[in-house]
């Protein structure tokens, strides 16, 4: 007899396997679509926030910026909350001596970080507005996340990581992402 495959568990409360599944099988049309040069054509594919958190918390966590955990993203109305956690230490390691961190020079370890924006697009194009960040219970200047996300994302691909406010095209065909009280709608 053959063993049982292992209980897949959520990280924590709120997360559920079939919301995780139920977003990869989408992004898998999507992508099929896109292939095929279908996508143009396609109807609009609604994305909860349940989804969203289930996928990058349990099937895309290994994915995420190193250090980046616990992420958590609500859709408001036209705006995007997101939380999580980020270990202080491998973001620092991935910095250059000449940097200053002010708000993370006396941290180590988990750190909570909170961003609050919206995300502005149109034609196939978007880029992200922050309005607030704080990390740890402190508000930081927008300036402090633009240098950790550019620092976390280098690699050979972006020796110079990613610049948050750069507009950027939105994957597979997707013309427009609508952003409404717990959802997005992407529209194609």
């Amino acid at each position: 007899p053959t063993a049982a495959a292992p209980a897949r568990r959520p990280a924590r409360p709120g997360l559920t396997w079939a919301e995780a599944d139920s977003l990869s099988r989408k992004l898998a049309v999507i992508e099929e679509r896109h292939k095929q040069q279908k996508a143009k054509k396609s109807q609009p594919v609604q994305v909860t926030q349940g989804e969203l958190n289930s996928y990058l918390n349990l099937s895309y966590a290994d994915e995420l910026p190193k250090g980046v955990t616990n992420v958590e993203v609500r859709f408001g109305s036209g705006r995007i909350d997101a939380k999580g956690y980020v270990d202080v230490d491998q973001v620092k390691s991935s910095v250059p001596a000449s940097s200053s961190w002010g708000a993370f020079s006396f941290h180590s370890g988990l750190v909570p970080i909170e961003l609050s924006g919206k995300l502005v697009n149109q034609d196939g194009f978007a880029t992200v507005e922050l309005d607030s960040a704080y990390v740890a219970s402190i508000r930081v200047p927008v300036s402090v996340v633009e240098q950790m996300v550019a620092s976390s994302t280098k690699s050979e691909k972006h020796p110079d990581g990613y610049d948050i406010h750069a507009p950027f095209r939105l994957p597979y065909s997707v013309n427009r992402v609508r952003i409404e009280p717990g959802k997005a709608t992407l529209e194609f």
